[in-house]
């Protein structure tokens, strides 16, 4: 690609010919004070790398031409080439900006100080000065352009290469060790002994893409988008996923960390979280971790067995006539269950008289009969009453809504058994 267009020079009257001719000689002392000015502003530099030094150099000698003759350069392409260079190098823009603004200021001190020497009449330096400075700022908006060509050339790059590290970690059967050891050197991470998978909504990507530009995702797969997070137990790894994710106002779900080899164990296990969340079934905070929510999950990993044991073992309800008559059993069955024969703990949990826990108890035992009393019989029941929310999302059988109000009201149960 071609930098910026070059901008159009305002009709300046060039500098007289004697100007120049007392001046070109001065040119390389010129260049090597604002090389030196550089070097005194930031003396971290240094210069020990001669590949910055060489394109300051070359760079700060055609500003000097530059500055000498309104008419461009041959070379063009010279100062967007050293801005991909300065970012190519991973240095910053604002320290390429800062170059080019020193180099202007020592270069007019230093022709000034040349010029008066040599008798220079005040108004063409004065004129100098406005060709020089109006060039200087031409010449930064090339190399800057050229900065960000190479920044977004260097960030696409990047990303391609991190989706395809996700993709390897992905893959059935898992690439050869070295495969992987080479797919992550070349993005710059270190590969860990374990990670940790995480997924999203597939339309929430491009916004978390853009806040978490250090974590390795890949784009949209089967509804969502997937990243995988290494060293997950390390310090700060799962605040700082959290932070991105709030950042970009994503939910996210990360599965459990497990070694690199069983990757997919854990993305399958963040898929299914994901689910839950989706549903309504789980309420969490912008990071929702698999290791939490391990009761939720394992309920909800056979629906239609869950909806099969709630149908067979909750099948004496389903006759009861009235829906608030059924729901009120089932909230007194679940408590009883909790607490056996403690009839005031039930009616204070259920905030009812203690009289119709017994009304309803004596219901309940027409409906069930000895299960009640057998420790078998009483863990299926409870066990039904847990997972028939997710034998509910299976079969369809509720709206969104209502659905994700059932998974709310048992979230606390299903999360502390």
């Amino acid at each position: 690609m071609s930098p910026l267009d070059k901008t159009e020079t305002p009709d300046v009257e060039p500098p007289p010919p004697e100007l120049r001719a007392a001046l070109m000689p001065a040119v390389p002392l010129i260049v090597e004070a604002a090389i030196a000015a550089i070097r005194g502003r930031d003396p971290v530099l240094g210069f020990s790398e001669n590949a910055l030094e060489r394109n300051l150099r070359l760079g700060l000698t055609d500003a000097v031409d530059r500055w000498f003759d309104t008419a461009p350069a041959a070379d063009a392409d010279l100062h967007f080439a050293l801005g991909r260079a300065q970012a190519r190098a991973g240095r910053s823009l604002d320290e390429l900006m800062s170059f080019y603004r020193i180099a202007g200021q020592t270069m007019w001190r230093r022709l000034a100080e040349v010029g008066t020497a040599a008798g220079v009449e005040p108004q063409h330096l004065y004129r100098l000065v406005e060709t020089g400075f109006g060039c200087v700022d031409e010449l930064s908006t090339q190399a800057a352009a050229g900065f960000a060509e190479e920044q977004s050339h260097r960030s696409g790059a990047s990303h391609s290469r991190r989706s395809e590290l996700v993709r390897l970690l992905l893959h059935d059967p898992p690439p050869a060790g070295e495969v992987l050891e080479a797919a992550a050197h070349a993005v710059g991470i270190e590969l860990t002994p374990t990670l940790a998978c995480f997924v999203g909504p597939a339309e929430q990507y491009d916004a978390f893409s853009r806040s978490a530009r250090d974590h390795v995702v890949l784009g949209s797969r089967a509804g969502a988008f997937v990243g995988a997070m290494f060293d997950p137990d390390g310090p700060e790894r799962r605040r700082q996923l959290a932070a991105a994710a709030e950042r970009a106002g994503v939910q996210l779900a990360l599965g459990p960390a497990v070694p690199v080899s069983e990757a997919r164990s854990s993305l399958e296990r963040a898929r299914s979280l994901l689910a839950l969340l989706q549903a309504g079934m789980l309420v969490c905070g912008p990071l929702a971790e698999a290791d939490h929510h391990d009761v939720a999950l394992l309920l909800s990993a056979e629906p239609q067995l869950a909806h099969d044991v709630a149908r067979r073992r909750l099948a004496p309800l389903q006759a009861v006539r009235g829906e608030t008559t059924r729901s009120n059993l089932a909230l007194t069955l679940r408590a009883w269950l909790r607490n056996p024969g403690q009839r005031k703990t039930i009616a204070h949990e259920l905030a009812v008289h203690p009289q119709t826990v017994r009304y309803r108890m004596a219901r309940l035992r027409e409906l069930f009969g000895p299960a009640l009393d057998d420790p078998d019989g009483r863990f299926e029941l409870e066990l039904a009453l847990r997972v028939q929310p997710y034998a509910e999302l299976a079969a369809g059988a509720m709206q969104p809504d209502r659905l994700a109000r059932n998974g709310r009201q048992t979230q606390v149960s299903l999360s502390n058994p």
